[in-house]
């Protein structure tokens, strides 16, 4: 028995792993008929073999870009039990145990299954997916992600308007000491705030100022913790009369310089962001060692919530839908360098009121490929590359298939991957009632090798127009 895992390129903690009790040989790369298939510009189509022989297993390297053993450029040598071999030198590393030892030590993720795995995995893997994100549909409170939408009123609660809020924590336990919060520094309130203090408002209507503060951060008064997922924290706070959000690193992260340089640098690119469907980042700073990004909310119900309360909507309407998105994405893709979203889904597509476009489009943080890798998406849309702490342009492709899916079926996308004639993937054809010519796109969106999708959003835009001539 020999398993591979594949481990995160900054933490060096197992996000994917492989089990094989059979295989003589194993193959590593970026081609389908890889028993290890791993998306990665540096990694060849066939990159890296692991051989048994009569004295033990041994590695091969194929690759052009090289395999590497302790920084070392290997052509063939001798497999040792916990051995980590980087395929290129900047590619992703995976890690080699041997005997069931090994295989007791790793937890496998979700995600695609490799050649070897296919057949005798498929049962498993389909029953775990439905364990994890049941296929019924999704409640509005439910939130798996962080969403940059707020309630637009205070004066009733999110039960009250069905709008989409943020999931609210436990605040007092939720800002840690080293979050940059100063808890000593309160706003001082005005005459005109104390008729409403102790009421369920967040603000005066009169003055709007907040009527309860946690602190400040920078110049800004935290009104409240927003969402905290495994990554970072997302604020409500207030300043000079405008209501903002903050998001930060989770403290638990200071100590690890590259997602600080790294969440510093994303945000800076997305204060340079200037689109009419897309949020507004206004600043970043850094307090207490953390970095901050400041952005504006937006308001209004994500599709998920329209779908989950109203029902599903047309064809013709959830393209209308995806149209819009496509067009915040194009924006995102023509940036230098481009912007990839990574987390395209319905809780990140939010429907206004009123404004120029109807739809926009949310969820967009710094360190969005490091959150991706610690928190697998098994409500299946995001792409399979993902999964191994990789995202491209085709990665945000992937995702609106899924999404368009969703909102016609009002079912999570994972309801539609199973073992079938092309593997472990995601099957456009056997949704109940699909259009036959919307198959083609949909299967061509969420083929698993980025490299065998549309090779633009422009081109995604011209197939469903041409398909549902829409207007947008």
């Amino acid at each position: 028995m020999i398993t591979l895992t594949l481990l995160h390129p900054m933490q060096s903690v197992p996000v994917q792993s492989w089990v094989f009790e059979q295989e003589s040989v194993v193959r590593i790369g970026r081609s389908t008929d890889n028993h290890v298939i791993l998306y990665s510009a540096v990694v060849s189509r066939h990159h890296v073999e692991l051989c048994q022989g009569e004295t033990g297993w041994e590695i091969v390297n194929l690759g052009a870009n090289g395999t590497y053993l302790e920084g070392r450029r290997i052509t063939k040598v001798p497999v040792e039990d916990g051995v980590i071999i980087r395929l290129a030198r900047s590619g992703p590393n995976v890690q080699i145990h041997l005997g069931v030892k090994g295989a007791d030590t790793t937890h496998p993720a979700l995600g695609e299954k490799t050649v070897g795995q296919r057949t005798r995995q498929a049962s498993t893997a389909a029953a775990n997916i439905q364990t994890s994100t049941p296929s019924t549909e999704l409640t509005p409170t439910s939130s798996q992600h962080p969403k940059t939408d707020i309630s637009n009123s205070t004066a009733q609660s999110a039960e009250q308007r069905g709008t989409h809020v943020q999931t609210i924590v436990d605040v007092e336990s939720e800002v840690l000491p080293n979050s940059g919060l100063n808890s000593d520094d309160k706003l001082i309130l005005s005459n005109c705030c104390q008729r409403y203090v102790g009421t369920e408002r967040l603000f005066c209507l009169d003055c709007g100022k907040p009527l309860n503060t946690l602190g400040t951060i920078g110049t800004y008064h935290v009104v409240k913790v927003l969402e905290r997922d495994r990554l970072g924290i997302t604020q409500l706070v207030w300043q000079d009369g405008q209501t903002l959000m903050l998001r930060t690193l989770n403290p638990e992260w200071a100590s690890h310089t590259e997602a600080l340089e790294l969440f510093e640098q994303e945000a800076e690119q997305l204060l340079k962001v200037n689109h009419p469907m897309l949020p507004r980042f206004i600043d970043v700073f850094v307090a207490g060692g953390q970095p901050y990004l400041v952005m504006q909310p937006l308001y209004g119900q994500s599709l998920q919530q329209v779908i989950a309360t109203t029902g599903t909507v047309s064809l013709q309407q959830a393209i209308a839908w995806v149209l819009q998105a496509c067009h915040a994405l194009e924006y995102l893709h023509q940036q230098t360098p481009p912007l990839i979203h990574q987390d395209i889904r319905p809780e990140n597509l939010l429907r206004r009121a009123s404004a120029n476009s109807e739809v926009a489009l949310v969820g967009l943080y710094p360190c969005r490929s490091l959150k991706m890798a610690i928190q697998p998406d098994f409500a299946g849309y995001s792409a399979p590359e993902q999964q191994q702490g990789q995202a491209f342009i085709a990665s945000d492709l992937y995702a609106l298939a899924p999404t368009l899916v969703y909102l016609i079926t009002g079912k999570p996308p994972n309801t539609f991957y199973t073992q079938r004639e092309q593997g472990y993937r995601f099957y456009p054809e056997y949704v109940p009632g699909i259009d036959t010519e919307l198959v083609p796109i949909l299967r061509k969106l969420t083929n698993p090798a980025p490299d065998e999708r549309y090779n633009s959003i422009t081109e995604v835009v011209e197939a469903l127009q041409e398909l549902v001539p829409i207007g947008v």
